[in-house]
């Protein structure tokens, strides 16, 4: 028989004694391990549940991380404040703190540009969701496309929570959907705290948040610099029994009527000539939508009977996210060339000033 020398049993001993001995000690070695075995096991799930749509190596959390008073120090919970990955020259954080006005936590996500050498500043897209979905829709379905969109424009992309069926409003029947109090009083001043901004801001948003984006940005004059709808419902009279707006604005009747119409877009638009007119507004619409395209045209028909430049498109495509995405590109650029041109007029204004 061969023998093999091996440290701890003498000389040297047989290959089948080794043989049994090293799989005794790899058995006993496994069996310690299993516990943290297991554990990494469920934190490299819970993480990969929360990036499905990731396609680069940073956002698969470090397994190895190292051990903390005997422990294993276990990454922090994607779902509260501070969670980062990255995508290409893009940083995703995801922010989660206690709205007062909503009286729950309330997560947001930031898209940032990365790379930058220098110490730069930049202007915010406030990019808003539609009905049925919440702050994680846009990086769900077009995680890449913003991170591109951000890397190429030098732009911040915010993607808020405003609720299922919100409707970005502040509702007097429904007490804790405060929308409208939490993007201009918490969501908008925790952004400029936490990120580098220029205080440049627009907003634009899809159906529901097409909406959101119009009549925070009409309401609140001066706040937003620029904004954009895709498919957006934009005169939610025309939809009274229509997605629980009559949850959130009460029944169209009597003392509600005027609640209703303080957040159409197209009776903000006839209320807001002086507004409107230095405002840069981008509508796009799939020519086909059933829910959205006679808001659109009413709009459209306003805007120009009221004379005030906007921009304009019908294209093929139905009220879902392949219209939507594809639609995305032509918006972030909108609003970054606006902002960046507002950027270049206020830096001009401080030369001359000094």
């Amino acid at each position: 028989m061969d023998h093999v020398a091996f440290p701890g049993l003498g000389a040297k001993a047989p290959c089948r004694q080794v043989f049994i001995i090293s799989a005794f000690l790899l058995g006993l070695m496994a069996l310690i391990a299993a516990p943290g075995l297991q554990a990494g096991i469920r934190i490299y799930d819970s993480a990969l549940a929360e990036n499905r749509a990731a396609d680069t190596p940073e956002h698969i959390p470090d397994l190895a991380a190292p051990l903390s008073s005997g422990s294993a120090s276990v990454p922090e919970d994607p779902h509260t404040k501070g969670f980062e990955s990255a995508c290409g020259n893009c940083r995703i954080e995801r922010r989660e703190s206690f709205s007062e006005a909503r009286a729950a936590r309330i997560a947001y996500y930031a898209f940032v540009p990365r790379g930058s050498k220098e110490v730069a500043r930049y202007p915010v897209l406030y990019l808003l969701h539609g009905a049925f979905d919440g702050c994680t829709a846009w990086k769900d379905h077009a995680e890449k496309e913003i991170c591109d969109l951000v890397s190429e424009h030098r732009i911040i992309i915010i993607t808020p929570e405003g609720g299922s069926f919100g409707w970005y409003a502040d509702s007097r029947v429904v007490k804790n959907n405060q929308i409208e109090t939490y993007f201009l009083n918490e969501l908008i001043p925790d952004v400029e705290k936490n990120f580098p901004t220029n205080g440049l801001r627009g907003i634009a948003g899809l159906s529901m948040g097409g909406h959101g984006a119009f009549v925070l940005c009409l309401r609140n004059p001066g706040v937003f610099s620029s904004v954009s709808s895709m498919s957006g419902i934009l005169d939610i009279t025309l939809h009274k029994n229509q997605w629980s707006l009559a949850k959130i604005f009460g029944p169209y009747k009597g003392e509600y009527i005027a609640d209703w119409e303080r957040h159409s877009a197209l009776r903000l638009i006839e209320r807001s000539a002086n507004t409107i007119r230095s405002l840069p507004m981008l509508i796009t619409v799939s020519e086909s939508d059933q829910y959205a395209i006679a808001d659109n045209r009413l709009v459209h028909k306003q805007l120009e009977k009221m004379k005030a430049e906007h921009l304009y498109y019908e294209s093929p495509g139905g009220h879902d996210w392949a219209y939507w995405t594809s639609q995305l590109p032509l918006h972030v650029s909108f609003h970054a060339r606006r902002l960046c041109e507002l950027a270049k007029i206020e830096r001009r204004q401080t030369l001359q000033r000094q």
